[in-house]
């Protein structure tokens, strides 16, 4: 019998300290988990969040808090809290938040890099 390894399988997002981070947009603040292979993100974004470059990565998520709008070439789907979204890879988007409060979105996608 062979011995098998495991990432990290469990997270504490209330054990887990905030991050910042800072993109072409806004700044804002990140709790971040890798494991077996997916990317798991808490994501606070500052009320006017706007991201400025297109992205191309695929994503899941669920809309906590605020408003989270996906934008593509040609339309933009909005996300209120209790919404969950899928975006599929090799399609350009990129997404805006709140414009008065702050926008909380938990995210999964694949480890890239």
């Amino acid at each position: 019998m062979s011995e098998t390894s495991y990432d990290p399988v469990t997270l504490s997002l209330e054990d887990t300290p905030w991050a910042t981070w800072s993109k072409p947009g806004a700044d804002g603040r990140v709790k971040l988990f890798k494991s077996n292979g997916k990317r798991i993100r808490l994501l606070e974004l500052p009320p006017g969040f706007e991201e400025e470059n297109w992205c191309l990565a695929g994503h899941q998520g669920y809309v906590l808090k605020g408003n989270f709008t996906i934008i593509f070439d040609d339309q933009s789907f909005e996300c209120r809290p209790d919404m969950a979204f899928s975006i599929p890879d090799g399609v350009r988007h990129r997404s805006r938040g709140s414009t008065d409060s702050e926008t909380l979105v938990f995210v999964v996608d694949d480890v890239t890099g």
